[in-house]
């Protein structure tokens, strides 16, 4: 009896604890049901209108593109689109009819979006942000992004450029946005181009960055973003894309956004990262004298103009034909008839920085380095009979008669081939190659922002890894022929270091950049090396070079400026092509024309710009390169002209073999 009584002893004990354990879970439950009841009761309440936390990733405005003058280039507009969530929209025909009545939907369109609506719905995309419509019309031209006026007597937004008329859709939705749950409005941005084609190749395009783009930028780039393609906007990406913000906000279960007020207090702090813009740049360009380059281009079907600062060696011209519009959709620039451009053509090339055959504009280099080796002097006199003979073989001169006995001034001034391939035979292949290369830049590249091809200038190593040498290339060398090739911008630089003192410089496109104060970093010019050249030989080849332009037999004569004297050289590069497939005789005959160039500087004394014109295929270059060159040293000059009031030149054409009168920088 003893054990029994023991036994239920430790029973009672044990029950008493166990209801013990049980009264107090319950107590410990009480006591948080209290808590979250009573004592907390408002915070959770308030907690219970927090739906979700959301963030959006702000991709910065990108940074503005302007020439010289503050015209801008590039920019950033805001567009708007039309968001929704299908979740949230309560009745889908009556806020979508709503839609159609504000004008923002055609009846097509709002049978896409109900489809739209209902698939996510029935799908895992029902509490996604879908596109309902991409870029509502709002300030800016759907077109052109050119900014709209309100018409009143019309009540319409009407583009100043090309006439059209349009409702404001993004003030129309803002307004009657609470007559639409689950309907949203996103901004974003698009790069607007105000030159359009002008400056194309200068300024460049953007696209939609690659999945492998996106993989090795890993955390900076997202599906969506977009980076520069070509020009500027390649080069300067970094600078103008700026860094990526965050907006982070809390959604109510109706969806709508809560404002700071209403937020319950564990979500107070959250706080959004506003985005750092793009740097805007400015560029060394001048709008107005590339519209001058371009639309002279315009009257050929292939070409480009370079004008450089002489001193500084920036350019104020890149202009490459035909163009293409760098808008969201790249477009080539139609021809004169408005016919689409034969790809042949090339539009999305720029031919300010291709390499081409030269012609007779390399005669100055040839000059320079006869001069400089002491094969010759000013006074050196040759003997034209319309052809030089080397080991039998016969180079002939482009006047077929011969310019007779000819002195190296007016050899330059007539641009007679016939004296500079006696010079070629003297100076060789390699000797060529070094005062091309070595001393004037060409055959490498300027080291300008943009991508550009290094152009070549053969040497007898390079002949003979390629091909076999000749002694026979250096007569060909000697007159920019055979297998030279050189840019637009490289030849401009040269003839820049050949006036501005023998500085060749490195051109540079960026002017300034805006720095983290708002102010702008001016960019300093870089000399990349100074010729050693004497300066009587120099004034003896600039001599040469008046005469092309304003002596009565100059190659260059018609395109003469009385009241600002310029020197020149042209040139007219063989460039024969036959392409298989060509859409028209017209495209297989002007492959078969020479390239015209011409290469000037202005004023002939103390020469300020340098302006390299070339027309692909073109013909002639005194006829046809020269005169586009003249324009745009006639719009230079419109602009300059109370500053070159003392630079007037006059001279004296030369009587018979005499020499013209000495020009002075």
């Amino acid at each position: 009896m003893r054990g029994l009584h023991d036994e239920l002893v430790e029973y009672r004990t044990h029950f008493r604890w166990a209801a013990l354990c049980v009264v107090v879970a319950f107590a410990l439950l009480a006591l948080r049901f209290f808590q979250l009841q009573v004592i907390e009761g408002e915070t959770y309440e308030a907690l219970a209108t927090v739906s979700t936390v959301v963030r959006d990733r702000v991709v910065p405005a990108r940074g503005t593109l302007r020439d010289r003058g503050g015209e801008v280039l590039a920019m950033d507009v805001e567009v708007t689109d039309l968001m929704v969530v299908p979740m949230y929209v309560k009745d889908v025909p009556r806020e979508i009819d709503r839609l159609v009545d504000l004008g923002v939907f055609t009846e097509a369109r709002a049978e896409e979006i109900r489809t739209l609506i209902e698939t996510a719905l029935g799908g895992a995309k029902r509490s996604h942000r879908l596109v309902a419509h991409k870029g509502l019309v709002g300030s800016r031209c759907p077109a052109d992004l050119s900014p709209m006026s309100f018409d009143a007597s019309r009540g319409r937004q009407v583009c100043p450029q090309c006439g059209s008329e349009h409702v404001d859709q993004r003030a129309v939705v803002q307004t009657h946005l609470h007559e639409l749950p689950g309907f949203s409005l996103r901004g974003r941005t698009l790069r607007h181009h105000p030159a359009h084609s002008v400056a194309a190749h200068v300024v460049g395009f953007l696209n939609e960055a690659s999945e492998a783009e996106i993989e090795r930028h890993r955390g900076r780039l997202r599906p969506g973003d977009t980076v520069g393609r070509s020009g500027m906007e390649r080069a300067l990406d970094e600078t103008l894309r700026g860094m990526t913000g965050e907006d982070v906000w809390v959604r109510g279960p109706g969806g709508r956004r809560l404002s700071p007020e209403e937020l319950p207090e564990p979500y107070r702090d959250v706080r959004p990262t506003p985005p750092v813009p793009g740097r805007d740049v400015t560029l060394t360009l001048d709008l107005a004298l590339q519209r001058v380059a371009f639309d002279a281009l315009k009257e050929y079907p292939s070409g480009a103009v370079v004008a450089l600062e002489a001193d500084t060696g920036d350019p104020l011209v890149m202009a490459s034909w035909p163009s293409f519009d760098p808008g969201p959709v790249l477009v080539p620039e139609p021809d004169a008839a408005g016919r689409p451009m034969d790809p042949v053509y090339a539009p999305m090339m720029n031919k300010a920085v291709s390499a081409y055959p030269c012609g007779s504009t390399f005669k100055m280099i040839t000059a320079i380095a006869a001069l400089n080796e002491g094969l010759i002097v000013e006074d050196s006199e040759a003997w034209c009979p319309g052809f030089h003979v080397f080991r039998g073989h016969k180079f002939k001169c482009f006047r077929q008669h011969g310019h007779g006995k000819i002195r190296l001034i007016r050899a330059l001034a007539e641009s007679c081939d016939t004296y500079f391939y006696q010079l070629g035979e003297l100076l060789g292949q390699d000797n060529l190659a070094h005062y091309a290369r070595d001393v004037f830049g060409l055959g490498e590249k300027t080291g300008i922002e943009l991508a550009e091809d290094p152009g070549l200038i053969p040497t007898e190593r390079w002949y003979r890894r390629h091909r076999g040498f000749q002694p026979g290339f250096a007569i060909n060398t000697s007159v920019g022929q055979g297998d030279v090739k050189v840019t637009p911008l490289a030849l401009a630089r040269a003839y820049a270091a050949l006036v501005n003192g023998g500085k060749l410089v490195r051109p540079r496109l960026v002017k300034a950049v805006a720095d983290a104060a708002g102010g702008m970093r001016a960019v300093e010019p870089e000399v990349m090396r100074v010729l050693d050249i004497p300066e009587t030989y120099v004034e003896t080849v600039m001599a040469g070079l008046f005469g092309a332009v304003n002596f009565e037999a100059g190659t260059a004569r018609s395109s003469r400026i009385r009241e600002l004297p310029f020197g020149g050289k042209t040139g007219t590069a063989q460039a024969r092509e036959v392409r298989r497939n060509v859409s028209s005789s017209a495209i297989a005959s002007w492959l078969l024309q020479d390239h015209a160039w011409f290469v000037g500087y202005a004023p002939a004394k103390r020469p300020r710009i340098v302006v390299a014109a070339f027309v692909e295929h073109g013909g002639f270059g005194g006829a046809v390169a020269a005169p586009v060159a003249k324009k745009v040293i006639q719009a230079w000059y419109a602009e300059h002209a109370d500053e070159l009031s003392d630079l007037w030149l006059g001279g004296r054409e030369p009587e018979g073999d005499d020499p013209p009168l000495e020009i002075v920088r």
